[in-house]
């Protein structure tokens, strides 16, 4: 089914966008000025840096990407310019050269949370899920001790603006996944205050409950990432699915038309209806489905058939 599949957490609290793009750079001494064009003589690392430091503010990657690439050449062992050339290259779609990257920062200083923590997210997406949970793990840990040095802590500690906000999403998510709801409620407890993107946040700490089947915290806190941000797809798919757990059709109907066709919102209830036992119910939105767009819908014919089955089977 299109929405209503649990992997989907894998990828909501992921915002790179990865393909395969090659960059082409050079490692010369000059450079070609962004603003005149002209070819300059870059003396230092630090003047590299500063020159990427421009461009990315520009958005201009693959000139960022060429100074600190140039920037390497004066000091190749250097943890941030790696770190930086990675996140250009998971920004240019470049999955496979940000990773050499991070992995190259952390052959230089293994305990680097910043490369670490996009080591596991890129585990978690490639759905490498010992890996990413070893890895995510030692990214949380060492940052909190960053926070309290030499402190036995049993909870959290608030986080602060160098804290990897993504690897503790991540973490979370994957232990929700693993059935480990306490924990992961913990930590979207402390990314609350400190996110730019509560909605995901709270949207994330909804789904937690709901896997453990609290219904009614879970819809809480859909609410509340709607309040945040009224038009958060995800919000409204994940409280339409609270509607139709409780027979409120009529509201998941509305919830879902608002990102989806009301074919697809017929068909979706009806399949969730499926897969949880109610097939009289699921009866009727699949056939509803059906009328909706007869041509489009052959996945809702294959499920309409499988419900007459199964209720057939529950005749004899």
């Amino acid at each position: 089914m299109k929405y209503l599949n649990v992997q989907y957490l894998i990828i909501i609290f992921l915002f790179l966008n990865f393909a395969v793009t090659g960059v082409g750079c050079s490692s010369t001494d000059t450079q070609i000025n962004p603003s005149k064009g002209s070819v300059n003589k870059i003396q230092s690392k630090e003047q590299n840096i500063k020159l990427a430091e421009v461009e990315q503010q520009q958005n201009n990657l693959k000139k960022a990407l060429f100074y600190y690439i140039q920037a390497l050449e004066f000091d190749k062992e250097d943890v941030d310019i790696f770190c930086q050339i990675g996140k250009i290259q998971n920004n240019l779609n470049s999955p496979e050269l940000a990773t050499r990257a991070f992995k190259q920062a952390l052959t230089i200083k293994p305990d680097h949370i910043p490369a670490l923590a996009h080591m596991g997210i890129y585990y978690l997406q490639h759905k490498n899920m010992e890996k990413a949970k070893e890895v995510l793990e030692r990214t949380v840990k060492l940052d909190q001790q960053r926070l309290h040095i030499n402190v036995s802590f049993k909870r959290f500690i608030a986080l602060d603006s160098e804290s990897p906000l993504l690897a503790y999403n991540a973490l979370a998510v994957l232990s929700d996944l693993n059935s480990r709801h306490e924990y992961a409620r913990e930590i979207f407890t402390i990314l609350i205050p400190i996110s730019e993107n509560t909605s995901l946040i709270y949207t994330n700490m909804g789904y937690s409950y709901y896997l453990s089947h609290h219904y009614t915290l879970a819809e809480s806190y859909y609410k509340k990432a709607l309040d945040v941000n009224s038009s958060f797809a995800r919000a409204k798919l994940n409280l339409g699915l609270i509607y139709v757990r409780t027979g409120q059709y009529n509201k998941s109907i509305q919830l879902f038309k608002q990102v989806m066709s009301v074919a697809e919102a017929y068909n979706d209830i009806g399949y969730f209806l499926l897969l949880d036992g109610r097939y009289q119910e699921a009866k009727y939105f699949l056939q509803n489905a059906i009328d909706l767009s007869p041509t489009y819908f052959e996945k809702s014919h294959i499920n309409l058939e499988n419900v007459q089955l199964y209720l057939r089977e529950a005749e004899i």
